[in-house]
C-alpha cells in the first residue's frame, strides 16, 4: 500500500460519509448539508416557512404570559443574582466561569437544588464528580454543613445527627426532580447532551392547548453541565478542546430553543486570566466590585467565543484575605452578572464558607457607571 493510500485509510469518516452510511446521529450536532442543491419549489416553501407572520401571534402569547406570571423564569436563591437575570435563569444558553477551587461547582449545585425544591426539573451532569461526591454536596447544602467533611468522614457522629435531623429534608431529596449524570469511563461525549435534554423534555412534558399543541414555558427545565472542558468527542471525530467546546455549546443552545430549557455551562477559567478573578489590581483599572463587568466576558478557558454567544455570563470573584484564616462569614465573594442579553451587566456581592454562598451584608463597592442592582442587603 502505497503512504498515500495509508492516509486515505487512516483518515476518518466524515459527517457526510456517515450520512451516505446510515451512521449519522439524530441529534441538532449533526452536519446534515444537503448533497444537492434544493428545488425552486424546496426553496420557495423555506422562504414561506420563515415569513415572522407563521409565529408573531405564539411570540406574542409567550410574552404575554409572561406578562401576566402565568410563566416564569426558574428561580435562583439569591434574590439580587435573579432581579439582574430578569427574575431568574430564563429559557436560554448561560455560562458561569470561575477560577479553580473557586466555588463554581457548589455555586451550579445550589442553584440546581433550588430550582428542583420549586418544582423545576433538574439534569445536573457532573463531569468532574462522582455520585457520593455529589451526594455529599446536596446532604451539605440541606444540612448547612461542610460537604467536605460529610464526606471525608471526618467526625463520626456528624452524619448520624445530619440524619436525625434532616431526616425530613433527606426524605425530599429523594423525591425531587433532580437528576444527576456522571461520567462514563469512555468519556461523556456532547452528543449525549441533546440525547438527556430531549429525555428530559419527554419525561416532564409541556401542558397542551385546545388544540392538543404543547404551550411552550409551561414546563420550563433546568440542564447543568459541569464542567465544559471536560466533553468528549464521539468515537472515532478527533477534535481539538476549542471544537468540542463549541459543538457542546451548539447543542445547549439548540437545547434551550428546542425544548424550552435553561441550559447552564460551568466553564473554568484560562490560567492566565486566574489574577483578574482573584481581584489582583494592577492599577490600572477598576477592582472587583467596580465599574462594568461586561470586561470579565471571554475568560474561559477556551470558551470565550461561547460566552459571547450566550444570553448571559455569570463569573466568579474571589477576594483574597488576610490572615491564616478565612473571615467568619465565608469568603468575599463578587459574582458579575457580565453579560445579560435582555438586561444590563451588574454586580453581586456573596460570601461562601465552603459550602454554601449567601448573599453578603457588606457594604457595597462604588460603581456609579453600573445600573444593575447590586446585591448588598
Amino acid at each position: 500500500m502505497t503512504p498515500k493510500a495509508k492516509t486515505a485509510a487512516k483518515k476518518p469518516p466524515d459527517e457526510n460519509d456517515r450520512l451516505k452510511a446510515g451512521t449519522l446521529p439524530d441529534d441538532p450536532e449533526a452536519d446534515t448539508v444537503p448533497l444537492r442543491d434544493p428545488t425552486e419549489d424546496e426553496r420557495r416553501a423555506a422562504l414561506e416557512a420563515a415569513r415572522v407572520g407563521n409565529f408573531l401571534n405564539d411570540a406574542l402569547a409567550r410574552m404575554d404570559a409572561r406578562a401576566s406570571g402565568h410563566e416564569k423564569p426558574i428561580p435562583l436563591p439569591w434574590p439580587a443574582v435573579s432581579a439582574a437575570l430578569g427574575g431568574g435563569l430564563w429559557p436560554g444558553l448561560h455560562v458561569l466561569v470561575g477560577n479553580t477551587g473557586s466555588g463554581k461547582s457548589q455555586l451550579a449545585l445550589q442553584a440546581a437544588l433550588h430550582a428542583a425544591k420549586s418544582g423545576v426539573p433538574v439534569l445536573y451532569v457532573g463531569l468532574e464528580l462522582g455520585k457520593v461526591d455529589l451526594v455529599a454536596r446536596l446532604v451539605g447544602l440541606i444540612s448547612n454543613r461542610r460537604w467536605s467533611r460529610l464526606y471525608l468522614g471526618t467526625d463520626p457522629l456528624e452524619l448520624k445527627d445530619v440524619i436525625a435531623r434532616f431526616g425530613e429534608e433527606l426524605g425530599e431529596l429523594s423525591r425531587l426532580p433532580f437528576h444527576l449524570e456522571v461520567a462514563s469511563p469512555f468519556g461523556w461525549s456532547y452528543p449525549v447532551l441533546w440525547e438527556k435534554a430531549r429525555a428530559m423534555r419527554e419525561h416532564y412534558p409541556e401542558a397542551k392547548d385546545e388544540a392538543g399543541k404543547p404551550r411552550p414555558g409551561t414546563a420550563p427545565f433546568l440542564v447543568v453541565l459541569d464542567f465544559l472542558q471536560l466533553v468528549s468527542s464521539p468515537v472515532e471525530q478527533h477534535e481539538d478542546l476549542r471544537e468540542r467546546i463549541g459543538r457542546a455549546a451548539y447543542i445547549g443552545r439548540a437545547a434551550a430553543r428546542d425544548l424550552d430549557a435553561a441550559v447552564l455551562l460551568v466553564s473554568s477559567t484560562a490560567r492566565d486570566n486566574y489574577g483578574a478573578l482573584n481581584g489582583d489590581k494592577d492599577g490600572k483599572g477598576p477592582g472587583l466590585g467596580e465599574g462594568s463587568p461586561a470586561r470579565l466576558v471571554g475568560l474561559g478557558k477556551e470558551s470565550g467565543e461561547v460566552e459571547y454567544a450566550a444570553d448571559s455570563v455569570l463569573v466568579l470573584c474571589r477576594e483574597p484575605w488576610t490572615g491564616a484564616e478565612a473571615p467568619p462569614e465565608g469568603t468575599a465573594t463578587w459574582l458579575a452578572v457580565a453579560k445579560v442579553r435582555a438586561g444590563v451587566p451588574g454586580w453581586v456581592r456573596l460570601a461562601f464558607d465552603g459550602g454554601v454562598f449567601r448573599e453578603s451584608a457588606a457594604p457595597p463597592a462604588k460603581r456609579p457607571d453600573v445600573r444593575a442592582r447590586s446585591g448588598d442587603a
